[in-house]
């Protein structure tokens, strides 16, 4: 038999001996570690395991007109939400509650399964807005039937005007899948109401307010035990209000005007662009938006063949007929290649090769001078001008009017319309497709020039101001971004010319805009009436008026298929102008102080 020496013996145990000193070692600065450096962060996922903590949606920020009278506040909803971790082992069970509240199983499933990130999925999602008392009650008696939901009070959108103001305000709905990844870090989840247009959109970082949080202690069947005293709730922080530029009685009465009509509307004070009144019409309600909309219920929106979602002062794009016939008088009087006083005779049509264009009085009007022209809205006389002054420098000076570029106007999505140029009509029609006869129609606001109210009313503004091309603007508070606002540089006789011809076209006998013509106020303006395919003409009037006091406003305003210019739209804006002339002539300087 062999026998270990006790050397060999001592050897061996002290080795033994180091090696479990050693594991103990390590096991006692794993305690170490896990005990006293790391305490916090254990003790956070030991508490996590038993505290919820459940998000308060913080209100959105309130909308104001000018006057400080309410457009958009908040009431209180109750909602029902989920912790997408604590329920997808038990979707069958909410696929029962689903049945009770009228919720398809699938947008439940859908729902708990986009919150897929390790956080987001113990962050609570919302899966019915505005419980009503008997749906809540039934759900607080079954609640151990259903582990993982619970109620969240949040404020919901509230119209109180009488004006709707649709397409400015906007609306909400629930947050997409796309969105989500583009906010996802600044604090949006799913099931969070985002502004999905107008101002709502325009302006969601500043109406978002802060999310706060309450604290839930839940036992190991994840059921609710209630609030922990030593964790005070964080409440949220109400996101900023905003105030526009909108007067609400001066809005509610001009969408009262459009009632029953295609079009739009603008009033706007041209030294500054603030927006007094903006409709787009027909519009739809905006207080279905205040939570998750309906599929069904957009697709009847969306469908509708009178595009109410349409949002027709920026996005809606028209032939501007006659109206145009004012960048056609800037550029002529700028060339100087005519003289304004001379005349040439209208007979009621006029021969361009072989075809033969119509004036709009068919018997003529008889010898005509460029401000009797514009006054009585001779075709003629604008076909032989645009030959004199040719196709570049008329295409040049809309653009120098803002046209086939966006107005600046406060809002998402705006429309650029269309001015051709002599490159845009080479290529649609290659260089011997076309000739002087589609420019005969441009000259007259027709064939494949397409303008947006809004640019039209900017152009308005710009003729009141001498020159200064304004962003429109919807809001006054917060303040906008400075904007670079150029200027038309015309010499003044052009301006004083334009507006001298524009007054003539409301007051003078013959003119075309007489129905335009308000008491203790002049008015200018000009007429249009847009051929269109589908109907009768695009009835146009565009124009402002000054109060005795030096009070302006521009209206411009466009009614579909509403045939003569002079007739429908132009007796809809003198109602406008009165308003405005009856409420602002004596307002204080604050009124029309300039907010940028």
């Amino acid at each position: 038999m062999n026998y270990q020496t006790p050397a060999n013996f001592l050897r061996r145990r002290n080795f033994l001996a180091a090696i479990m000193l050693l594991l103990l070692g390590l096991i006692g600065l794993r305690f170490f570690q896990f005990q006293i450096i790391n305490h916090s962060q254990y003790a956070a996922y030991a508490e996590n395991n038993s505290i919820r903590a459940v998000r308060l949606p913080a209100p959105r920020g309130m909308m104001f007109d000018r006057h400080g009278k309410y457009l958009v506040t908040n009431r209180p909803q109750y909602s029902l939400a989920v912790i997408p971790a604590e329920v997808s082992h038990t979707l069958d069970e909410l696929s029962e509650l689903g049945r009770y509240l009228g919720i398809e199983q699938a947008y439940i499933r859908n729902l708990v399964e986009e919150a897929d990130g390790v956080y987001e999925r113990f962050q609570p999602v919302t899966l019915l807005d505005d419980i009503s008392f008997i749906q809540r009650s039934y759900i607080e008696e079954h609640r151990l039937e259903f582990p993982g939901i619970f109620f969240v009070d949040r404020a919901i959108r509230h119209y109180p005007a009488r004006a709707r103001a649709t397409h400015v305000i906007g609306y909400l709905r629930n947050i997409s899948i796309e969105e989500l990844d583009h906010y996802r870090n600044e604090g949006y989840y799913p099931g969070d109401l985002v502004g999905a247009a107008g101002i709502e959109k325009h302006l969601e970082q500043v109406l978002r307010g802060k999310d706060g949080y309450s604290y839930h202690l839940v036992d190991n069947l994840l059921r609710d035990l209630g609030g922990i005293p030593d964790k005070p709730i964080q409440h949220p922080v109400v996101g900023d209000s905003v105030i526009l530029a909108l007067d609400i009685d001066m809005q509610a009465m001009a969408e009262l005007l459009m009632e029953g009509y295609r079009g739009a509307l603008i009033a706007m004070l041209p030294h500054t662009g603030e927006i007094l009144a903006y409709v787009s019409a027909p519009d739809y309600p905006v207080a279905p938006f205040t939570g998750a909309i309906s599929v069904s219920l957009w697709k009847q929106w969306r469908d509708d063949p009178d595009k109410v979602l349409l949002n027709r002062p920026i996005n809606g794009l028209y032939p501007p007929g006659s109206t145009f016939k004012l960048v056609a008088m800037a550029a002529a009087l700028a060339d100087e290649k005519i003289d304004p006083d001379s005349t040439i005779e209208c007979t009621g049509a006029y021969q361009y090769g072989n075809r033969l264009f119509r004036c709009n009085v068919s018997a003529g009007h008889g010898l005509v001078n460029l401000e009797d022209a514009l006054r009585v809205s001779c075709n003629v006389y604008f076909y032989q001008l645009i030959e004199k002054i040719g196709f570049d420098a008329w295409s040049d000076m809309a653009r120098q009017f803002g046209f086939g570029s966006p107005t600046g106007v406060d809002l998402p999505q705006e429309s650029i319309g269309l001015v051709p140029t002599r490159r845009y009509m080479n290529q649609k029609y290659t260089p011997t497709g076309w000739a002087g006869g589609h420019v005969l129609n441009l000259v007259l606001g027709q064939g494949d020039l397409l303008t947006t109210p809004m640019q039209i009313a900017r152009m308005t503004a710009a003729i009141a101001n001498k020159g200064k091309l304004v962003a429109p603007t919807l809001v006054i508070s917060p303040r906008p971004t400075e904007r670079d606002e150029p200027v038309i540089d015309l010499p003044l006789r052009i301006w004083d010319a334009m507006q001298a011809a524009m007054y003539k076209v409301v007051n003078e006998p013959g003119g075309t805009g007489f129905r335009a013509r308000i008491s203790n106020a002049k008015v200018f303006g000009k007429t249009g009436s847009a051929e269109n395919p589908h109907g009768f003409a695009h009835s146009w009037f565009t124009g402002f008026a000054q109060t005795p006091s030096g009070r302006q406003m521009v209206v411009t305003i466009i009614v579909e298929q509403g045939g003569l210019g002079s007739r429908l739209a132009t007796t809809l804006a003198s109602e406008v102008l009165t308003y405005f002339v009856e409420n602002y002539n004596e307002v204080g300087e604050e009124e029309f102080a300039q907010v940028r």
